[in-house]
C-alpha cells in the first residue's frame, strides 16, 4: 500500500511539474492600478485611450464606443467597481471626464498591455490617415 501511495504521489509531481513548466496560452492579465496612472492620449478613434503607469509601463483602454470630447480634456476620471485605487482597472469601469460642459462616463471594454507591435500599427494608422 505505501508502494502504490510512493508512485502515485510521484507521477502526481511528475504531472504537476511538467504542467508548471509549460508556458500558459493564455497572456498575463494586464493590471493597471488606478493610484498608479501617471499619464494617458487619445486615440484618433476616440475609443481608445493609451495610459501610462508610474512605471512608464503602457496600456491601451479600450471604451465600449466613442467618447465624445475625449480628446480635448486636460483630466480624466477612473471609476472601479473593486472600490480601491490599488485594484486593476477591467471591463465594465468607467472613463469620466468633463465633455462640452458635461460629465461624461465612458465604459471600459478591455485594458490590455500596449506591445511596440500594437505601438508600431497605431502610428502607421495614424500616419496612413494624414
Amino acid at each position: 500500500m505505501v508502494g502504490r501511495l510512493a508512485v502515485a504521489a510521484a507521477a502526481l509531481s511528475m504531472t504537476l511539474g511538467s504542467a508548471q513548466a509549460q508556458p500558459s496560452s493564455q497572456p498575463a492579465r494586464a493590471c493597471l492600478m488606478m493610484a498608479r496612472i501617471y499619464n494617458w492620449s487619445v486615440l484618433p478613434d476616440k475609443r481608445t485611450l493609451i495610459v501610462e503607469d508610474l512605471t512608464h509601463r503602457k496600456f491601451r483602454v479600450t471604451l465600449m464606443g466613442p467618447c465624445p470630447g475625449l480628446n480635448f480634456n486636460v483630466g480624466l476620471g477612473f471609476q472601479s467597481r473593486g472600490g480601491t485605487q490599488l485594484g486593476c482597472l477591467s471591463r465594465g469601469d468607467v472613463v469620466v471626464h468633463r465633455g462640452f460642459g458635461a460629465g461624461n462616463r465612458c465604459t471600459i471594454r478591455s485594458v490590455e498591455a500596449y506591445t511596440p507591435a500594437m505601438e508600431k500599427a497605431d502610428e502607421a494608422a495614424a500616419a496612413a490617415s494624414h
